[in-house]
């Protein structure tokens, strides 16, 4: 071997084995690089699938919340993915901490609580289904489930500030692999420049593949910065000195710091001047100060935001703060609250209205059975007038009640509200008096809504009235009628309104105005700040209830002495308006008809049997459906079925009434309530085919809806007439004192085709009883001037007992008292052509004994 040769070779293999081991160094630390960026990805998995189990706890709590409020099975959606979701995301974040003796001990304690979270959840779910919301209730406010929610928030917290820490080690391994991958590098590139061409090709491979390593850190880097700056939550890491390491741009966002900020590097004391507050304050300071602070939760609000932070400590020596923005869930929360509680009251009222209805109809059914008795003691009609009074004024209250119940039966048609208001004018400004000003603004092109017209008219009229007691002094009152659109932010804003096309009445007086404790409570009924004995409390809340029972929206804005607004929306509907008329008031007469009464309440039955039998009216009674079926299943004449709406047993009424019709076809069916959350009323509204009399009610609108009804049930078709028939011929005697009267009866009987004698008195209807034996029928006037008209009557069936006769009276059957009363049919003054018709037809029919 020449000098030469050995020179290289003794040159060569010094630097072959210092290249070896340089080159086996860089390609160790890219192992490692690469081996850690993979730990690093493990790590950024565990904090994602533990920020994502908290959420979909808090989903699933966000559910059943909705669920219980509601009772709409909308809302358990939320509820069933939050819990599918939350199981899974369990089970995935065991596994990857399986390895790890301290987070699988930490992801036990997590699963423990979570079971016992998603149990009281399912738990409340079910009590809501079965047992009702206030079963439900009960198990919400308690602690269990915040006790679990934060011992869950807990653990995670935990679990995601070891991870934090291990990747902020891992990180900072990662770098150090890098520049030791950078130093050899150079160590072999130093190398390779004395090996010429021998290390060249080695170098220049090397360098390819530490610049690779670089950039898919680099990428890394950028990946997880990017994850970071855009996750729900801000994330602020400290040292152990208590100086900001690093952070997220949600973080700058949630302090109100300009992003301009984080990249001067000028944060160490930014978040520690952007507090205030003595929590604030705490969260942000150095372990050593605070040594207590970590794992808990601190509630902080920043330029109008409510935050929810979280300190945890890193195995460092420093902290993490994880802050979330629940302004818009507290909002929700605190929404909530207030509905449950409207709700809750509307609950007690409707119940309380529905056991007083019933009382009343006790109490006004006894006064007019008692009325007739009073006879001429003035001191006890006065007596009775001032209880019929009271009685009244109950009655008002409970349909007030009712109002803000939503309970109350709408009528609802398609309403031109400019017209309507426009209609109202002159009545608002002659209740208002001359010191208020009335001005009234509909804007142009203003679309329909679907309400109920004697509704919107009482709670105009409410709105008016308060604003009139607001300006004592006198003022303006503004009615405003547009077209108004909620989006889905004022929904947002506001949970209890559906996105869509409103018609807005806004009513606004230049009055004293609410502060803003006054306007928050001003829909609750029984609230109010007039003196006592000046206001029940009940206008507002009768005007909330409406429109709520509506499917609207009503809000309040006022400020003290800048007066008051109260917006009113109501839904747009296609439909073209409808003529509003007041309908003509009928007579209050009876009959001789067979009615079928069915009512649970004892009391309230008997009332109702003796004011349908002071009518004239043949009464069989029923205690319930069954007895009712029974009896209707026998051989007793039933033209009209008179039940309760709610009635006791597997039979409701409305499968009473179905089950009544098929058994009497033509059978008129008239239900009575005092509470219409029932069989035949949905959503407030009164099914189409159905007729009801709402307790309390008094003897004229019974005898007007019983009358109505029976007039115009279906006749069998034997008995309908053909075209050109007419009614058999009578004759007939017409007894009355008034000329004008009698002319005019006489006019309407010869019309009729009826022949006809007249008398003004007592004498001259018995003479002409005896000088014409062929008469049919007398229709008879009480009021005569030679004898009274029970007198006439007896003489009149003495002489012939098979005369027919007919009552023409404004008192009602009360009017007789003894033995003609059963005798005889009642037509009520004034009376028409075809309720006369009607009487002559009913004079065959059989009379109650």
């Amino acid at each position: 071997m020449n000098l030469g040769l050995r020179t290289l070779l003794t040159i060569l293999l010094p630097l072959a084995v210092i290249l070896g081991g340089a080159g086996y160094l860089v390609v160790a630390f890219m192992q490692d690089a690469q081996a850690t960026r993979t730990l690093v990805l493990q790590t950024h998995d565990r904090i994602e699938t533990a920020k994502s189990l908290l959420s979909a706890v808090q989903d699933a709590e966000t559910g059943q919340r909705g669920y219980v409020l509601t009772g709409e099975e909308l809302y358990r959606q939320p509820y069933d993915s939050g819990v599918e979701s939350a199981q899974r995301l369990a089970d995935r974040l065991a596994q990857e901490v399986a390895g790890d003796p301290d987070q699988t001990q930490r992801m036990a304690a997590a699963r423990t609580a979570l079971r016992a979270k998603l149990d009281e959840l399912a738990r409340t779910i079910e009590v809501r289904r079965t047992q009702g919301f206030e079963a439900a209730r009960a198990i919400v406010l308690t602690d269990s489930g915040k006790i679990s929610m934060d011992a869950i928030r807990r653990t995670l917290g935990e679990m995601v500030a070891a991870e934090s820490a291990l990747l902020a080690a891992r990180l900072q391994e990662a770098a150090s692999y890098e520049r030791r991958a950078t130093a050899a590098a150079a160590a072999v590139g130093l190398l390779g420049g004395l090996a010429l061409v021998l290390g060249a090709i080695m170098l220049v491979r090397n360098l390819l593949q530490l610049r690779k390593a670089e950039a898919a850190a680099g990428a890394e880097a950028g990946l997880l910065r990017a994850t970071l700056d855009n996750t729900r939550e801000g994330i602020l890491a400290f040292d152990a000195g208590g100086g900001l390491s690093a952070w997220n741009e949600r973080a700058l966002a949630l302090f109100g710091l300009p992003p301009e900020l984080g990249r001067r590097g000028a944060l160490s004391g930014a978040f520690g001047g952007a507090l205030n507050t003595p929590a604030g304050l705490a969260l942000f300071e150095p372990p050593a100060a605070n040594a207590a602070a970590n794992g808990g939760t601190s509630a902080l609000t920043v330029g109008g935001r409510d935050l929810e932070c979280f300190r945890s400590r890193m195995a460092a020596g420093g902290f993490i703060v994880s802050c979330a923005d629940v302004t818009q869930r507290n909002r929700s929360e605190a929404m909530a609250r207030q509905a449950q509680r409207m709700e809750a009251i509307g609950h007690l009222t409707g119940g309380i209205a529905h056991d007083f209805n019933n009382l009343l109809q006790v109490i006004r059914a006894n006064l007019d059975l008692l009325r007739p008795t009073v006879g001429e003691d003035a001191q006890a009609m006065r007596r009775l007038n001032d209880a019929q009074f009271g009685a009244e004024r109950g009655a008002r209250l409970t349909r007030q009640l009712l109002a803000f119940a939503r309970r109350q039966p709408l009528a609802p048609v398609a309403v031109d509200l400019g017209r309507l208001v426009g209609d109202m004018a002159n009545l608002l400004r002659r209740t208002l008096g001359e010191t208020i000003e009335v001005e009234t603004v509909v804007a142009g092109g203003l679309w329909n809504t679907l309400v109920d017209p004697g509704q919107i008219e009482s709670a105009l009229l409410n709105l008016a009235v308060n604003a009139r007691d607001a300006m004592p002094e006198g003022g303006k009152l503004t009615i405003e009628l547009g077209n108004a659109t909620l989006d889905d932010a004022y929904a947002a804003a506001n949970h209890d309104v559906t996105p869509g096309q409103y018609v807005m009445m806004a009513v606004t007086d230049t009055g004293h105005g609410m502060p803003p404790e006054v306007a928050a409570r001003a829909f609750e009924p029984f609230f109010s700040t007039k003196p006592e004995g000046r206001g029940t409390g009940l206008g507002l809340s009768m005007v909330y209830g409406f429109v709520k029972q509506s499917g609207g929206h009503a809000k309040i804005y006022s400020e003290p002495g800048q007066g008051t607004t109260v917006r009113i929306y109501l839904p747009r509907t296609r439909q073209a308006a409808e003529a509003i008329e007041t309908p003509a008031v009928a007579a209050a007469v009876g009959g001789s008809e067979s009615v079928l009464v069915v009512e649970d309440d004892a009391a309230v039955r008997k009332a109702a049997v003796e004011l349908l039998e002071s009518l004239g009216y043949r009464v069989s009674q029923a205690g319930d459906a069954e007895a009712a079926l029974a009896i209707l299943t026998g051989d007793a004449a039933v033209d009209l079925l008179f039940t309760d709406v709610v009635m006791p047993g597997s039979i409701g009424s409305r499968e009473l009434a179905r089950r009544a019709q098929a058994l009497r076809p033509g059978l008129a069916v008239l239900f009575t309530s005092g509470y219409t959350e029932n069989a035949i009323i949905h959503h407030g509204r009164l099914d189409p085919d159905v007729a009801l009399l709402s307790k309390p009610y008094g003897r004229d609108e019974l005898a007007r809806k019983v009358r109505a009804l029976l007039r115009a049930r279906p006749q069998p078709a034997a008995a309908v007439p053909a075209a050109d028939a007419r009614p058999p011929s009578l004759h007939l005697l017409v007894v009355e004192d008034d000329m004008f009267v009698r002319l005019g009866t006489v006019g309407m009987l010869e019309a009729l085709g009826h022949r006809i004698a007249e008398a003004a008195n007592g004498a001259a209807a018995l003479a002409a009883l005896d000088g014409a034996p062929g008469l049919d029928a007398a229709l008879v006037d009480l009021g005569l001037p030679d004898m009274r008209g029970e007198d006439l009557i007896a003489e009149l069936r003495r002489r012939k007992p098979a005369l027919g006769i007919i009552v023409a009276t404004g008192q009602g059957p009360e009017a007789l008292d003894g033995s003609p009363r059963p005798a005889v049919l009642f037509i009520g003054k004034p009376f028409s052509e075809p309720e006369l018709r009607e009487a002559l037809a009913r004079l065959g029919a059989p009379q109650p004994a």
